[in-house]
């Protein structure tokens, strides 16, 4: 991807001023896929003695637009990674427009036996409001999608979903769509796809206004592979996982298919796996003497299955339709194990202990459709119009069965200490979702702008089917509630000279809220005014080096769980609820960025967030009871400076290193006022290495290692990290046939988070990510369709000759 911006019209000759002017049109396409080629140059040099005389770069769909007086030139096109393309070319007097056959550029590569490295391509490409991984560098060694993610620069991806290293969570696109996936549904969706499937990874960190706002850390898009015409084929792939004497394993597949006007895909996947962990809590409370230590040791069943369908269909060259449908439920079981001991201080001398068992049963389904429409217009090359529709469903049910005892230090029960818990819960939601998009170029400005309106209903319910305390025995509790959001946005981005770019965007959003509880009284919701503004400026002085300032505003939407206020128990001693009338926590970001030469990137950033989405923790000094209760309830200021350089001085090693230091203050305040404030200081570092075993380079090894500093998250102090993994792998049929195994969490710090709350502490100590052993073969396949377009393809073959 070509990062560089084109040097710009600098100054045209009188005799060129005195003939009228032509406004010239076009487009540049990939030739071997078709794909449009954005950040492409597009030169007019004059024939006499090659000077500069106009010029433009092409836009995401390949457009480019100028205006040049009538007469003889030489058209020069270039993108990075691509042949240059040059022609001779006319442009008649008489005319007010005038508008080009596409330009086909053919990608320059050198073939090394059986690996193909692309001649100029950078690993890290910035551009105006993204920066730009290219898959197939990030690791040679990865077997999925998923495995390449987990090298991208700055992100943590996780078997609960995708986030972003000390931003949060993002909202994930499949080739500009995107996916309405749950964390592990997602997570299991892309471990589907081999890494040969994936041509590029983009975080866009400035998202255009057409983008919905969610998403605080911005919007990860993963960009396939297009299928080669008249093609059908696909890959397989299985796994095994050991996780501390457990096994499970996966399966999954996809195939592909394009011919004529038709392109369609078809992934599935399934998975099963069991493991065990833990977590723990020591609580003290000056002010009752007592001192509580809790483990939880928790047995983890999970399996899902997971549908994916896409279908596009071109009516004419400027006309064309897509479908797409997800599908995937999953469930599992955990058994948690509980054991707390209350003890007197300062002697710390064993109270009282409780013993209980939770097991948790759950399914969980999702479903997401999408349909598109889009309309160019050949003749106006950069216009265009296109509309969605989306459908999400996504059902849950979970049965929640915990019962507990005291006892005394002697181990004889204490009367009336029994605590029973049995629940059914249910969780749906439906929403609908349509947009309408248009794209027009206004002189040198490319502008887009649209509406958007988005429908959701939500259920909640409880079932207390048995309960220690009698109000609640048999009690059951509905809560539903409607949220309606319409938007309105636009965006434009304008050459402001021959090394300069800018793109500005806003984006505004009503969001009106109602609900009941127990189909009667209604909940004290409220409707708001959102408005979010982008802005992007960008200076290119050379091919090498590329600055950026970009700024925007982003909030993040809770979640459906945390707006249940339903309690959920660990233990008789842990209680966690969300809250109805939650709102979207927002987020302003400045960021600064400098890339020099495509592997080496500096990023200094500060940002603002206020309503953030926390728990609030209660703690009982008597009852020794903790309460999670989530509300709007933390103010967070944060700045810093980041790095990341990718090292390929070495043919037998690829590594990227990165790291980041950033000082955060943070304020938790609950509806009464109280709470707590933090502020640190806090630094992290990693590298991902891939070592080439063989001249090949189809035999590699992986190396990876994170090392994190204490830092602050919601209001609580986060201890020091580390974990390194490492693998290999192996290529054999011309990289066909792809073996892998690895050890995740090879080495590993256990997580710990601390918060004081009315002068008392408690301290948490997460155990639940063990050494998990991998295990992989992935098989791609894939042949040309013959028959009947045999004609068709002989007549392409002529044309591109």
């Amino acid at each position: 991807m070509y990062t560089l911006v084109l040097l710009l019209i600098s100054t045209s000759t009188i005799a060129f001023a005195q003939r009228a002017e032509v406004a010239v049109q076009g487009k540049v396409l990939a030739s071997a896929s078709k794909a449009p080629v954005d950040f492409a140059n597009i030169l007019l040099l004059a024939p006499a003695d090659s000077s500069l005389v106009s010029g433009a770069v092409s836009d995401a769909t390949g457009a480019f637009h100028l205006t040049i007086p009538s007469g003889d030139y030489i058209l020069q096109v270039k993108g990075l990674g691509y042949k240059p393309y040059t022609e001779r070319l006319t442009i008649p007097s008489g005319k007010s427009e005038l508008t080009l056959p596409a330009i086909s550029l053919s990608e320059e590569s050198v073939q090394l036996q059986a690996v193909t490295v692309s001649a100029k391509r950078p690993i890290i490409a910035r551009k105006a409001d993204r920066l730009v991984f290219d898959a197939e560098q990030l690791s040679l060694g990865a077997q999925s999608a998923l495995d390449v993610l987990k090298q991208t620069p700055g992100l943590n991806v996780s078997d609960d979903g995708i986030s972003v290293i000390g931003k949060g969570n993002v909202i994930v696109l499949i080739n500009d769509k995107r996916v309405r996936l749950s964390g592990k549904a997602l997570v299991n969706l892309l471990r589907s796809y081999t890494s040969r499937d994936l041509g590029q990874v983009e975080v866009i960190t400035t998202p255009p206004a057409k983008y919905e706002a969610e998403g605080n850390a911005g919007i990860l898009n993963i960009v396939l592979k297009k299928p080669k015409n008249d093609f059908f084929g696909g890959s397989l792939s299985t796994g095994y996982r050991l996780i501390k004497g457990k096994s499970g394993g996966n399966v999954s597949g996809n195939l592909n298919y394009k011919q004529g006007k038709t392109t369609a895909s078809l992934t599935a996947g399934y998975n099963r796996w069991v493991y065990a962990g833990g977590f723990a809590t020591e609580k003290t409370y000056p002010s009752t003497q007592l001192y509580s230590e809790s483990a939880t040791d928790m047995v983890i069943k999970n399996r899902g299955l997971n549908l994916r369908a896409t279908f596009d269909y071109d009516f004419r060259p400027d006309f064309s339709m897509g479908l797409s449908c997800s599908y995937s439920p999953d469930g599992g079981k955990v058994i948690r194990d509980n054991d707390t001991r209350d003890y007197d201080l300062p002697a710390k001398t064993l109270k009282k202990y409780a013993l209980g068992t939770d097991t948790e049963e759950s399914d969980d389904g999702y479903l997401a459709t999408n349909l598109h429409l889009e309309k160019t217009f050949p003749a106006h090359p950069g216009r265009k119009i296109s509309w969605d529709f989306d459908y999400v469903f996504s059902n849950s049910k979970t049965d929640d069965d915990f019962q507990a005892e005291s006892f005394t230090p002697q181990k004889a029960v204490i009367p009336g200490s029994d605590f029973v818990y049995s629940s059914h819960g249910t969780k749906r939601a439906n929403s609908f979702l349509t947009n309408i998009d248009f794209t027009l170029p206004i002189g040198k400005a490319q502008t887009s702008f649209g509406i958007k309106g988005t429908w959701s209903h939500t259920e909640n319910g409880l079932h207390y089917k048995r309960h220690t305390e009698p109000l609640l025995n048999g009690r059951k509790e509905d809560v539903s509630f409607d949220e309606h959001i319409y938007a309105l946005y636009a965006d434009a981005s304008l050459p402001l000279s021959a090394k300069w770019t800018s793109r500005a965007g806003i984006r505004l959003e009503y969001t009106h809220n109602a609900g009941t509880q127990d189909g009667q009284g209604r909940l004290n919701l409220k409707d708001y005014l959102n408005v979010f503004p982008t802005l992007y400026l960008g200076f290119t002085p050379n091919e090498r080096h590329a600055f950026s300032l970009d700024g925007t505003v982003r909030l993040e939407r809770p979640g459906f769980f945390q707006l249940s206020p339903f309690p959920r128990y660990e233990n008789q001693y842990t209680i966690m609820k969300g809250r109805e009338d939650l709102r979207a926590s927002k987020q302003g970001t400045l960021t600064l960025g400098y890339t020099l030469g495509g592997k080496l990137n500096f990023s200094a950033f500060g940002k603002y967030r206020w309503d953030g989405i926390t728990q609030f923790i209660e703690l009982d000094a008597v009852t020794n009871q903790a309460q999670y209760l989530f509300g709007n309830n933390e103010t967070e200021y944060a700045w810093g400076l980041s790095n990341n350089y990718y090292f390929t001085a070495l043919s037998f090693l690829q590594a990227y290193l990165n790291q980041s230091v950033q000082y955060t203050k943070s304020k938790v305040r609950n509806d009464e006022g109280k709470g707590w404030d933090n502020e640190m200081l806090s630094y992290t570092a990693g590298i991902n290495a891939t070592i080439f075993l063989n001249h090949a380079k189809t035999l590699t090894a992986n190396v990876n290692a994170e090392y994190g500093t204490p830092r602050i998250d919601g209001g609580f102090k986060i201890g020091q990290s580390f974990r390194a993994s490492a693998g290999l792998a192996y290529a054999l049929l011309q990289g066909k046939l792809k073996l892998s195994a690895g050890v995740y969490n090879l080495f590993i710090k256990e997580f710990t988070a601390t918060t004081t709350t009315g002068g008392n502490t408690i301290v948490a100590r997460n155990y639940t990510t063990p050494n998990i052993l991998n295990l992989g073969i992935t098989y791609s396949f894939g042949a040309p369709i013959r028959g009947k377009q045999a004609h068709g393809n002989a007549d392409d073959v002529r044309s591109r000759m």
